[in-house]
C-alpha cells in the first residue's frame, strides 16, 4: 500500500466503513501548523471566536454517559478523519475538566496524544511523533488499569493502545515516512445508544 504524504488520496481509507458518531459538520480545512490560518488566533480560522464574543461551553460528562457528550463524539470523529489538531482541540476542553489523574483524565490526555502524534507524523517530526505516541500508549494504560473492563467511554481502550503502539512501532526503526490509512488505528466505538 502506497505511503501517503497529504491529506488528499486518503480518503479512499479514512472512514470507510466508520460510522460518525455525532452530526456536527467537520470544519473547512484540517489545520497544519504554517500550512493554514490558524483555526482560533486568526481572523479567518475556521473556529475563530472574536474578543467579547461568547466561546462555545464544554460540558464534561461522566465516563458512563460518553454517548451523550457531543464534544468527545465530535473529538472521535475528527480523530478518524485525519482532523487531528482538531480532535485535539476537542477532547481539551473536556480534559481540562477533569480529573486529570483519573481514569478520564488519562484516558483523554491519551486520545490527545495520540492526534498530535498523528499530526506530527504528517508534518514529518519524527522525534515528536515517537515521544507522543509512547506517551499516549502509556496514558491508555494507565486509564484501564485496575477498571474490570477494557472498555472505557465507548472505546476498547486496550485495543486501541495495542493498535497505536503497532501502528507506529515502524517509526521507531525509521521505516514509516508518512501515514498507511489503511493501517490507521481508528477509533472504533460500541454502539452509540
Amino acid at each position: 500500500m502506497p505511503l501517503h504524504t497529504d491529506w488528499d488520496g486518503a480518503d479512499e481509507f479514512r472512514g470507510c466503513a466508520l460510522p460518525r458518531y455525532c452530526d456536527v459538520p467537520f470544519p473547512a480545512y484540517r489545520f497544519v501548523p504554517g500550512r493554514e490560518p490558524h483555526p482560533t488566533s486568526d481572523p479567518e480560522g475556521h473556529s475563530y471566536v472574536a474578543d467579547g464574543e461568547d466561546h462555545p461551553p464544554v460540558n464534561l460528562l461522566p465516563p458512563e454517559r460518553w454517548h451523550d457528550n457531543v464534544e468527545y463524539l465530535f473529538g472521535c470523529d475528527l480523530y478518524n478523519h485525519a482532523y487531528w489538531w482538531e480532535a485535539h482541540e476537542a477532547w481539551e476542553g473536556l480534559w481540562q475538566l477533569s480529573d486529570k489523574d483519573g481514569p478520564q483524565g488519562r484516558f483523554l490526555a491519551g486520545l490527545i496524544k495520540a492526534a498530535a502524534a498523528h499530526l506530527n507524523l504528517f508534518m514529518q517530526d519524527m522525534p515528536g511523533a515517537t515521544r507522543l505516541w509512547q506517551a499516549a500508549a502509556m496514558d491508555l494504560r494507565a486509564a484501564v488499569d485496575g477498571l474490570d473492563s477494557p472498555i472505557f467511554m465507548g472505546l476498547n481502550a486496550a485495543t486501541f493502545r495495542d493498535e497505536l503502539v503497532y501502528y507506529y512501532m515502524p517509526l521507531t526503526g525509521d521505516r514509516r515516512e508518512a501515514h498507511v490509512f489503511s493501517e490507521y488505528p481508528y477509533l472504533r466505538l460500541v454502539s452509540n445508544l
